[in-house]
């Protein structure tokens, strides 16, 4: 197989080449004039006196539909619409579903604090990795992301199509995800791995020295330079076990369709999600938006460039605790809200806003959702399609995301990592670690005679 150097990488011949937050606010004792139409009052009294949900999804799929570009279109119109392929619908509906899991996951995690995290990075990081697994290891991953039903070359190639159709679909819109692979210097790797990962995700493959401190520099550049400077670095040094890194990002820019006068921002007061009050910039703008209302919700529609992307807002009629209303959020009654919405002229306050979070329990969340047998958790892992024999685990999962909200729009980066390492034969044994207070007794084993006993709880 033939590799193309690229600086300090290899890249397999080219194929082609994808992607949440909270908040909560509080105000404007002004009055308006121009605030006169039922749902613009609506949406101004609610978002000025509780907490709101902004799920960020930059990646909507409201049907079944997607654009494809008319290369004779030589304006930045709309392309033809066609319809997304069987196996499209179902990693759309799969990707969705995790989107709500992770959702309610970090609403009682992180309930008083900002998130984002992008499911998309992570389930895609996941679908190179899937070509590395068989057996029990390949079904659980499979049908922990909502493959089941399809084939190995099914899954691929819908995540190959997906791409394509994301990262074109709107030229206003600045989308890209890029993938790479980086294994140890040494470490041989099955080339119908890397050659399906390289055809289907249009990963970036790289040999590296893992001894050398310089590879974990190569790498964060990668990575900075996939986010355009978002995501300065993920690792801070490689292990002696580890072996391979598999790594997406994705990167998002576009303006609004309908931007934000920076004249008409104010600082106004916030309601954080402690329940304190801070200062912030408070946007404003009123134009025609996607608006629904409900007993539960109040959802406005955002779009961005020709609006095959947007930025969908839900504040809760309630002005209680926003990870309950969060959690009961799933991907029918999503698709159901999202599908009502009518344009009605609102006007709309946003904070401006940043979010820089570190999902670091995303590991610990994925095994306690069910996803085990690749952390040799309760059994033995099965990386046989990246290595025939060696006995190969993910070892950690990293994901982090950014976002930047301003009155021009929006730039957002996210980043999966997952490593592999080398791991004895059997599951991950047993760990304990006497990092807090504990007891110890000293005994004669045969009688079981305790003669001494005592607690250590630091010394004295």
């Amino acid at each position: 197989m033939k590799f193309v150097q690229t600086d300090q990488c290899y890249r397999y011949p080219v194929i082609s080449q994808i992607f949440d937050s909270t908040g909560g606010i509080r105000p404007d004792n002004r009055t308006h004039q121009d605030c006169n139409t039922p749902a613009d009052t609506l949406m101004r009294a609610a978002f000025q006196t509780r907490a709101f949900l902004m799920i960020c999804l930059l990646v909507l799929f409201s049907g079944c539909d997607v654009l494809e570009n008319d290369p004779a279109d030589d304006n930045d119109t709309k392309g033809s619409m066609r319809e997304l392929s069987t196996q499209e619908k179902v990693l759309v509906e799969s990707s969705n579903d995790f989107t709500f899991t992770i959702l309610d996951r970090l609403a009682e995690t992180a309930s008083e604090e900002s998130f984002f995290a992008s499911p998309l990075s992570i389930s895609m990081a996941f679908g190179m990795a899937l070509n590395g697994t068989d057996g029990a290891t390949y079904e659980q991953m499979r049908d922990f992301f909502g493959h089941d039903g399809l084939t190995r070359e099914e899954i691929n190639t819908a995540f190959r199509d997906l791409i394509g159709l994301l990262t074109e679909l709107d030229p206003q819109v600045r989308m890209e995800i890029a993938n790479s692979i980086w294994y140890r210097r040494g470490f041989e790797v099955l080339q119908e791995f890397l050659q399906n990962n390289a055809d289907y995700f249009d990963a970036e493959v790289a040999d590296l020295d893992f001894g050398d401190p310089a590879a974990v520099e190569i790498i964060n550049g990668w990575i900075n330079d996939k986010t355009n400077g978002l995501i300065e670095e993920m690792l801070d040094e490689i292990g002696p076990d580890v072996v391979m890194y598999l790594i997406n990002a994705i990167y998002f820019k576009a303006d609004w369709t309908v931007q934000f006068d920076p004249e008409d921002t104010r600082d106004e007061s916030f309601t954080t999600g402690t329940g304190g009050q801070i200062h912030l910039p408070m946007m404003r703008v009123k134009d025609a938006f996607g608006y629904y209302e409900d007993n539960d919700w109040k959802v406005a529609d955002l779009p961005y460039g020709n609006g095959d992307f947007s930025f969908t807002v839900f504040l809760p009629n309630d002005s209680g605790d926003l990870s309950g209303f969060a959690g009961s959020l799933t991907r029918q009654n999503f698709e159901a809200i999202t599908s009502q919405l009518e344009d009605d002229t609102i006007t709309v306050y946003m904070p401006r806003f940043e979010i820089d979070y570190d999902y670091e329990t995303i590991m610990e969340d994925l095994i306690d959702m069910g996803l085990t047998l690749p952390f040799g958790v309760n059994g033995i892992p099965d990386f046989r399609r990246i290595h025939p024999t060696e006995p190969l685990v993910i070892s950690d999962v990293m994901h982090r995301a950014v976002i930047k909200v301003d009155e021009e729009g929006s730039e957002a980066a996210a980043v999966t990592v997952i490593e592999i390492e080398r791991t004895s034969v059997g599951p991950t044994p047993p760990v304990i670690r006497l990092d807090r207070p504990f007891l110890f007794f000293i005994r004669k084993n045969s009688s079981n005679t305790i003669l001494f006993m005592g607690k250590y709880a630091g010394p004295q």
